[in-house]
């Protein structure tokens, strides 16, 4: 990412996070360390109980990839995103049918630097629902790259790509997990959130539907947030998952026993005893800028379960990212079923619901959503996760000089106002 003088100026004016982070990714660069035990509202649960009867399909899935593929780029303000909008509506309209469920869709348009996009959302709430039931979000965006600025013919860099794994993977887990949610009559909402100018080729890079979502959110939104999770570039047939950062430690710390349960940690048994390969990583940490940035923003606890080296022996943010390569024939079934799966287990067992005590300290403390969520001990350092502590000494380190820093351009710009 490039940025001229003025604009960095007038991210550190407007964004202080954002323009913090994006100095911090700079020079970002994978990290291992040995993870520590992370103290967390998220109650441990019996997961192997669940796994035999996991229903997430990633042949349907797929076929989701392969027909959003073929409606060609689903850029912001495209007939071919408005066909997709429309599909999701009716998909979910035919479920709510069959299953008799009540999934409530709705589209929410916004304009934005003279920028005109939808969000999709989708929200089921349970029976008993009242302003303090948890919510759990899930999100991810179905736009696709206007701009193919990675490929190596420079003569189509200015091209829009087909996305199919950036933008159509994500997207088309939310419309199988909305196939198989209802059943599971979970006692919590589930939104599902389809953000759309995501990838737009914007510079400073700005995650217009994520922020905008975000700024719907009232404080009782907020505060019964136990969770928002993004799933983005899912697809890849050689998936390696790793942690990334920002994000919440403690929620992080519920994706481990997940993964574990499924044999996608390497060594570790399965629930059946077989051993696990190597799909998730969390000694691995990667910086990533996405849209789960705009649910830390305001307090939410959330992660980015995303795989950022795309294609055989990629390198981070290489491979297919952003070039017309990133074509439906690299899409895996499997991998999405493997996400979709893992997701399925984490709704299924509650696992990403805070337990009953910690809720009942976070619905007595009158406090702004960011107090609140530290006061019951899921501290979110919005750097990095708390089970990285080789990371916390670089983030830190880099956060001191970079504030310093931060502060001093702040000042100067105050002055050359004066």
């Amino acid at each position: 990412m490039l940025m001229n003088k003025s604009t960095v100026l007038d991210t550190i004016r407007k964004k202080p996070f954002m323009a913090i982070f994006l100095m911090m990714c700079v020079c970002s660069t994978p990290f291992t360390a040995q993870a520590d035990e992370v103290f967390s509202p998220y109650e441990p649960v019996e997961m192997c109980q669940y796994v035999d009867d996991l229903t997430f399909n990633g042949t349907l899935a797929n076929q989701s990839v392969q027909w959003q593929s073929s409606l060609g780029p689903r850029t912001i303000g495209s007939e071919a995103s408005a066909i997709f909008r429309t599909s999701v509506e009716e998909n979910l309209t035919n479920l709510n049918e069959q299953n008799q469920a009540q999934w409530n869709v709705t589209m929410h348009e916004y304009t934005v630097d003279d920028l005109t996009f939808t969000n999709i959302q989708a929200s089921l709430r349970p029976e008993n629902f009242s302003e303090n039931t948890p919510r759990i979000v899930l999100v991810a965006h179905y736009d696709s790259r206007d701009a193919a600025e990675r490929d190596p013919d420079m003569n189509r860099t200015g091209e829009p790509i087909i996305g199919a794994n950036d933008g159509a993977s994500g997207a088309a887990a939310l419309i199988e997990l909305a196939r198989i949610i209802p059943p599971m009559e979970l006692d919590y909402e589930v939104e599902l959130l389809w953000t759309d100018a995501e990838d737009k080729n914007h510079t400073p890079h700005t995650f217009f539907g994520a922020d905008a979502w975000g700024d719907d959110q009232t404080d009782v939104d907020i505060n019964r947030t136990d969770a928002y999770i993004v799933l983005d570039m899912i697809g890849d047939a050689d998936l390696q998952l790793t942690h990334i950062w920002p994000g919440n430690g403690s929620l992080w710390s519920t994706i481990t026993p997940l993964a574990q349960s499924l044999g996608l940690v390497e060594n570790h048994p399965d629930c059946k005893g077989v051993p696990g390969i190597k799909i998730l990583d969390m000694n691995t940490s990667f910086g990533v800028s996405d849209d789960h940035l705009a649910a830390l923003e305001i307090g939410i606890p959330a992660i980015d379960l995303i795989d950022i080296r795309f294609g055989p022996n990629a390198t981070a943010f290489g491979g297919y990212w952003h070039t017309h390569e990133d074509t439906p024939d690299k899409v895996s079934a499997e991998s999405l079923q493997t996400v979709g799966r893992l997701v399925e287990l984490g709704l299924k067992s509650n696992a990403w619901i805070w337990n009953s005590t910690v809720r009942q300290v976070a619905e007595t403390v009158n406090e702004e959503p960011e107090e609140a969520v530290q006061t019951v001990g899921s501290t979110d350092d919005e750097t990095k996760p708390e089970s990285h502590p080789m990371l916390a000494t670089a983030a830190g380190a880099s956060m001191a000089v970079l504030v310093g820093v931060i502060l001093t351009l702040n000042w100067k710009i105050r002055k050359t106002l004066k």
